[in-house]
């Protein structure tokens, strides 16, 4: 019994360890040997059609027309496309008043989730290149330019962007900001070797002609990347074009869009497994995803059998350090809106959502569920505070008439403080 216990210990702390430490390390590796060079030429001006999702939008949708309106890029070449699924509020109405030479409103009149809106919002674009956003995404003025100049080099199919999280003070906001951080890392890694993983849903672009129709229950910027490279091109990711959203707030909001998003990516994976742009991408999608959902299950066995092991000093030991760290993500949650700022609870606290959210994700799709509709957080559109933040990307745009590292620098001190 104990020999079995502590094999299946040993086994899910590898998992742990491998997950959040190995994978990067391998791809440290794997990037000595692999590396792909790119170039980029920011005087590559293509025409590109930005596509914004919106569903009931009309909270923030003026916000982001008038961040979409201000981007550093020729206005002759960018193609603002407000793609409204079905939405029964003021959405369609407040784009209406925006139409004009390059902002067009394409709305549909039946709700059929986020991948049909955008199947039918690409029919009929013509333009080079397709940057897919969110209504709650505000973009950085540089944004589109610093996505589209790596489309100069000719292996480049779809380039993934940086989204940056204004985090409030809830353990919620700040467990998100840290984790997006960390999946920042693991996207500079993966574009060494040319092979970016997944989109960043709110800026990533591709390829007018790689486009392929998503899938209904499945999210685009987990297929698109991949359809780019089964066609032999690269996906790449730049740090520069920066995307800013608003965390969400709610433990309830957090939870049910990571339990969505893990649905949907674990459909996608077997809907798309024969077509999934190679072994090292299937390599990717084990480290980075699958096994990482994983652990969510694991959890609950690590504790039994670390439980079992007690009467020996070091699982003991250990077996101590699992309750603190519970009491510690026990604590976070009692204090999960913020009124004691410490990484000492938040980040127990938000390991432990995140966890929960994939075991629930994992048990919903071994039963036959899946999640096809598009449901947005609501405390990511409070109009407050999405004003605060284009009062923040206000001082950023002007920041850009600064030095490049004096740009930088502001972009990162906005960060730190938010």
């Amino acid at each position: 019994m104990q020999v079995a216990a502590k094999l299946l210990f040993l086994a899910v702390i590898s998992v742990i360890l491998y997950v959040y430490a190995g994978y990067p390390l391998a791809l440290a590796v794997v990037g000595l040997f692999r590396r792909r060079r790119h170039s980029s030429n920011e005087r590559y001006v293509p025409s590109v059609a930005l596509i914004i999702s919106a569903y009931n939008e009309e909270r923030i949708i003026r916000e982001k027309i008038e961040n979409s309106l201000k981007l550093d890029y020729p206005r002759d070449r960018l193609k603002i496309v407000i793609a409204s699924d079905g939405s029964m509020d003021e959405t369609n109405d407040v784009v209406r008043s925006y139409e004009g030479v390059n902002l067009v409103l394409k709305a549909f009149d039946t709700r059929e989730g986020k991948s049909a809106t955008l199947n039918r919002a690409v029919l009929g674009l013509d333009d080079d290149i397709l940057v897919f956003s969110d209504a709650n995404a505000f973009y950085r003025e540089d944004a589109i330019q610093q996505l589209v100049k790596n489309f100069a080099d000719e292996d480049v199919g779809c380039v993934v962007g940086r989204l940056v999280y204004l985090s409030n003070h809830s353990y919620v906001g700040k467990g998100e900001n840290l984790y997006w951080r960390y999946e920042s890392l693991l996207n500079r890694l993966e574009s060494r070797v040319g092979s970016v993983l997944v989109g960043t849903g709110t800026i990533f672009a591709i390829r007018r002609e790689l486009f392929r129709p998503v899938i209904s229950n499945v999210a685009n910027d987990f297929q698109l990347p991949a359809e780019v490279a089964n066609q032999g091109y690269d996906v790449v990711y730049e740090r520069e074009a920066v995307a800013y959203e608003k965390s969400t707030y709610f433990f309830r909001e957090e939870f049910a869009r990571k339990r969505r998003i893990i649905v949907r990516g674990l459909t996608g994976f077997r809907s798309l497994r024969s077509c999934f742009g190679g072994h090292l991408r299937i390599f990717q999608f084990v480290s980075r995803k699958l096994l990482r959902w994983w652990i969510g299950p694991m959890l609950p066995l690590l504790y039994f059998t670390n439980l079992v092991l007690v009467s020996q000093p070091f699982f003991l030991t250990l077996f101590i350090l699992q309750n603190i760290f519970y009491i510690l993500a026990i604590i976070g949650s009692l204090l999960r809106r913020g009124r004691i700022q410490s990484r000492v609870f938040f980040v127990p606290f938000y390991f432990v959502l995140v966890n929960g959210a994939a075991l629930t994700a994992i048990l919903t799709y071994l039963g036959g569920s899946r999640c096809s509709a598009w449901e947005k957080a609501e405390t990511t559109r409070d109009v407050y505070e999405h004003s605060h933040i284009t009062t923040k990307l206000r001082v950023i745009e002007g920041s850009q008439k600064l030095s490049y590292s004096d740009s930088r620098k502001s972009v990162e001190n906005i960060e730190r403080i938010t």
